[in-house]
């Protein structure tokens, strides 16, 4: 019993990273589906998945098999390995894109990237 009760905070705690892991990897898979500007159902269709399963990977709430990983990955045009990186490797063209839709929506964000580029040139 007293093994059980000493490792039961390390299980806790186990449980709490995978979950994070989790919901980072769902994130990165939406974000990579948002580069693409896929919608759920779209995605969802071109892997050969129900759009609830999709949306429940999205959220962290299941981790897709091997294959729906692979298919996800291909339609998507990106590695697999990629939705597992901290950072996902960003193609300079939607690093520009984010950036441009950033400041269309924030004018002091976009002043402060005109300052920036004028520094910078």
């Amino acid at each position: 019993m007293a093994i059980k009760e000493r490792n039961a905070p390390m299980n806790e705690d186990f449980e709490t990273k995978f979950n994070d892991f989790r919901i980072a990897f769902g994130k990165r898979i939406k974000y990579y589906r948002d580069l693409k500007n896929y919608t759920q159902e779209y995605l969802a269709e071109l892997v050969n998945i129900e759009q609830s399963s999709l949306s429940n990977i999205e959220r962290g709430r299941v981790h897709p098999s091997p294959e729906t990983l692979y298919r996800l990955a291909s339609a998507l045009d990106v590695k697999p390995y990629q939705f597992y990186t901290a950072s996902p490797e960003i193609p300079v063209q939607d690093a520009v894109k984010e950036i441009a839709q950033a400041m269309y929506q924030d004018k002091k964000l976009a002043e402060l990237m005109y300052k920036f580029f004028l520094t910078v040139q």
